[in-house]
Formats: structure tokens, sequence, C-alpha cells
């Protein structure tokens, strides 16, 4: 008899222990925000904690054990920095700022004539394949042919393109979204 009553509170512990579990863990994501705060956001934080004058770059949503924050990649005169906002609450939770080493002189790039693309049709053609902000636009060469690698900033996240530099064929897109939305 005893050996029975022992097995039944065993049972009874096991599976209250289990219910108790179940039920801290769902707490803990209930308590999370709904909504992440969005890239457009997260990169309107980033420039208020470096000053506004700061060109965004590059905004990806990262996601760790314990924290979802953005990383927002900025450039201010000579300085790139990296600001990691938190993805929920929208506050600054690292920023890290170095020296740009690259340069800045064009003059070694020519562009050729058979580039019929400006950077700015370029950027025009990306925009209409997704609304959203530019980012950047910049003449590059691979593989042999000239390509503008175009970044846009949309509330979901950036989307990348290249975009042929004669034809303004879109060669490639990708898109780096949040998906928890």
């Amino acid at each position: 008899m005893k050996k029975h009553y022992a097995l039944g509170i065993m049972a009874a512990t096991v599976l209250l222990g289990v219910t108790v579990t179940g039920v801290s863990a769902n707490a803990v994501w209930a308590a999370k925000p709904a909504d992440l705060i969005g890239a457009t956001t997260a990169a309107n934080i980033a420039k208020k904690a470096v000053g506004n004058d700061a060109q965004v770059k590059d905004v990806e949503l990262e996601r760790e054990i314990e924290r979802v924050y953005y990383e927002v990649e900025l450039q201010q005169g000579n300085k790139d920095w990296d600001i990691d906002v938190d993805a929920y609450t929208g506050k600054t939770i690292r920023s890290h700022s170095e020296l740009n080493d690259d340069s800045n002189d064009k003059s070694s790039f020519n562009k050729p004539n058979h580039v019929t693309i400006t950077e700015k049709q370029a950027g025009q053609i990306a925009l209409k394949n997704v609304p959203g902000t530019l980012l950047s636009t910049k003449l590059d060469k691979e593989d042999g042919r000239f390509i503008y690698d175009v970044k846009v900033l949309t509330d979901e996240g950036t989307v990348e393109f290249e975009i042929h530099a004669t034809s303004g064929a879109i060669v490639d897109m990708d898109k780096d979204f949040d998906n928890n939305r």
C-alpha cells in the first residue's frame, strides 16, 4: 500500500512539475512584445545616437539566445559606426565606431563608355521593385561586367540589388527581412 501511495505522489509531482514548467515557459514568451520595431525605426534610432547627418549603410536583424536586435551600420564623416538596437524596445544596446580607412578617391576607377545607366537611374530601378529609402548606390565590376550595387531600406529590412550598368536589368536581389513580424 505504501508503494502505491509513494508512486502516486511521485507521479503527481512529475505531472505538476511538467505543468508548472510549461506554464512558466509560456509566461516568459507571452511577456515579450508581439511586434518588432522595424528596420526603419531602428535606423532612425541609430542615427539619433550618432548624429542625424550619419548615412545608414545597412540594417540587419540579429537573433541571439537571449536577445533580438537590429545591427545598424552607419557612416559619419570618416567614421564607421555599428549600433545595436533592441528589436522590441528600441533601446540602444551597443555602439562602436572606427575610422574609415577606405579611400574615397574614385579617380582611379574610370566609368567606361558602355555604362549607360547612371547611379540615380539604378536607384530608381531598385525603388520601383521595393518601396523604401535608398541607402547606397555604387558602381562595381564583377566577373568582367559593370553592375551597380544598390541597397534599399524597407520597414521589413534591407534589400540589396545588383543592377546591370548597361541594360538596367536586375541581375540579383537579396532580401534581409525580419521573419517574425
